[in-house]
Formats: C-alpha cells, structure tokens, sequence
C-alpha cells in the first residue's frame, strides 16, 4: 500500500512537471485550461485522478493478497480438488506449452483490457489540453503495451518488457489529468 501508490506516482512526474511548465509557458494551454475553469471541469479533472488512485489502491491489494499466498502471476485464480485421488490439491494455471503461451498471451490481453478504461478517460481529458503530448503519449503506450504483451507471452517473467515504459506514458498522462485538475480548479 506504500510501494506500489509511491512507484505509480513517480511514473506520474514527467506529466505533472511538463504540466505545471505549460501551464505557466503556453498561452494555448492556458486557454485551454481557462475554458475548463470557466466551465467549473476542473473537479471532474480532480475525480478522475481519485479514481485512478483508487484503482492502485485495489491493486496493492490484490498484490498484498498474493503475496500472501505464494499464488504469482499470471495465476489469476487458485481451484481446489474435491474428493478423488486429487482430493485437496490446488490447480493453478498450466504454465508448460503448448499451454503456457496460450495462457500467458490471453492473460496480457486481458490485462491490457484492465488498463485501457482509466487510460482512454485520461486520454481524452488530457488531450483537451495537450494534444500533442497526450498523442505522442498515447502512440507510444499503445506500441510499448503490445511490444509487452508479445514479450509476455514468450516468457513469464518478460511481462513487464515493455509495460514499464507504458506505465510511464500512462503516468504522463495520469499527471497531466491532475496538473489540469488543480490548475482549473484554482
């Protein structure tokens, strides 16, 4: 609950310090962002980025969960056998191929599926205001996710191949959202 909050708040950086610097450099933005006050948005900015939060909070703890438990990704869930000669044994994922590719590419688009709600809401909100940056950001994490997915797909422990620097580019974005928030709420 600390870790996780703290590394996703550092990814949120270069956003909320490019944000802040546009806010103060360019009349565009400031437009922009005058529009959104004017329109009593900046709020809404502000709940977006609650929301966001929120959603890190449930994944630390998801991950406190799992780490109690020893269950690693991608388990997504632990069965238990009843009776039989099985009786009682746990039944996780098959991780062996032909089977474990299968399973790790449908887990990594399903995870992309779990990301791409929050960010298409950050998306559009932060391109009001920067459309460029938000484009570049939205390229680059659409190309870095599928680059992540592919890795993981290939190998267990190559999932975050990728999905890191996305993390970054969704983090961008998650800072602007809030640099906004605060700037059209002022």
């Amino acid at each position: 609950f600390i870790w996780l909050p703290g590394f996703l708040t550092f990814l949120s950086l270069p956003g909320i310090i490019g944000g802040c610097l546009a806010m103060n450099r360019s009349p565009s933005v400031q437009a922009r962002v005058s529009t959104l006050a004017t329109l009593s948005a900046g709020p809404l900015y502000l709940s977006v980025s609650f929301m966001r939060f929120m959603l890190v909070m449930m994944g630390a703890n998801l991950n406190t969960a799992r780490r109690e438990t020893g269950v690693n990704i991608p388990d997504q869930h632990v069965y238990k056998v009843i009776g039989g000669v099985a009786d009682g044994a746990m039944v996780l994922m098959d991780d062996s191929e032909p089977f474990g590719r299968f399973n790790r590419a449908q887990r990594a688009f399903q995870n992309h599926f779990e990301q791409v709600f929050p960010f298409v809401l950050e998306f559009i909100m932060s391109g009001y205001v920067f459309p460029y940056t938000t484009a570049g950001c939205a390229s680059a994490w659409a190309a870095l996710r599928c680059y992540g997915s592919l890795s993981y797909a290939n190998e267990r422990m190559s999932r975050l191949q990728g999905n890191v620097l996305a993390g970054v580019m969704s983090g961008a974005l998650s800072g602007l959202v809030l640099v906004t928030g605060v700037y059209a709420t002022k």
